[in-house]
């Protein structure tokens, strides 16, 4: 048996073409796992897709089948009057629209007429004094009185002071210094605490006017009381000859005479 004789050369070429030929069906099979990957990929996500879209309808469709069903059930069960959506007037609007278009009620400013009022800062003017807005204004029927009025100041069983009370038609008492007429100090008082007012009016008979004393808290803090007695903001309390006015929480007591007046010793 003869046995060829291999060269060098052939057996390089031999084994270069050996290992191409691996190469290329390495190649081959690597794009083939490649695109069968690719396709399994594609696969899963179009069932993926398909999946997903089949549970939102199936979730649409339910949360509307529930829907109607307790829309149903509210309708079969519900005796009262109907749904606001449901009703309507003779006009054909929604009683919401009716509700809507109702005015408010008017609102009325308080009148005192003539039991008093507070001054009010109407369109920036007001009732200024010294650059300070007063919170009264004197009414049409305020005279200065003919009666000689006199305050006589009492702090305890003593006499501190007599007050003049008859030049002019008002008389502002509060712990504003600059504009009071009757300062006073005690700290529980306003600074505008209670006007003195005179006002004449006509008698019962109507035959004549008389200017008689009254007076006038002006919302204070700690109030103005009269024998004793805590009378209303915003009001006019005539006076008579003897009555005992006291302010806030001060002790000090005013005793309204006339200059003919005797006191008591």
């Amino acid at each position: 048996m003869s046995t060829k004789q291999v060269t060098d050369d052939e057996a390089l070429r031999a084994l270069l073409s050996s290992a191409a030929e691996r190469d290329e069906e390495r190649k081959i099979e690597r794009k083939g796992n490649e695109r069968k990957r690719w396709e399994s990929r594609n696969d899963d996500r179009q069932q993926g897709r398909g999946s997903n879209k089949r549970s939102r309808y199936d979730d649409r469709s339910g949360r509307g089948g529930n829907q109607q069903n307790n829309n149903s059930n509210e309708n079969s069960d519900y005796y009262g009057p109907a749904s606001e959506q449901g009703r309507r007037d003779d006009d054909g609007s929604s009683g919401k629209n009716n509700k809507d278009n109702e005015k408010p009620p008017p609102t009325h400013k308080p009148n005192f007429g003539l039991s008093g009022a507070l001054a009010k800062d109407e369109g920036g003017g007001g009732n200024v004094y010294k650059g300070v807005v007063l919170k009264f204004r004197e009414p049409p029927e305020a005279r200065a009185p003919n009666t000689q009025w006199r305050f006589y100041l009492f702090k305890g069983k003593d006499l501190v002071d007599t007050l003049h009370i008859s030049k002019q038609s008002a008389y502002l008492m509060g712990r504003n210094t600059e504009i009071a007429d009757i300062p006073m100090a005690h700290p529980s008082l306003s600074s505008q605490h209670a006007v003195l007012q005179y006002r004449a009016l006509p008698t019962k008979d109507g035959s004549r006017l008389s200017c008689q004393p009254y007076i006038m808290d002006l919302e204070s803090t700690n109030g103005t009381f009269l024998n004793g007695v805590r009378i209303d903001s915003a009001r006019y309390y005539q006076l008579k000859k003897g009555d005992v006015l006291k302010f806030g929480a001060s002790t000090r007591e005013y005793v309204l005479m006339t200059e003919n007046t005797t006191l008591a010793k």
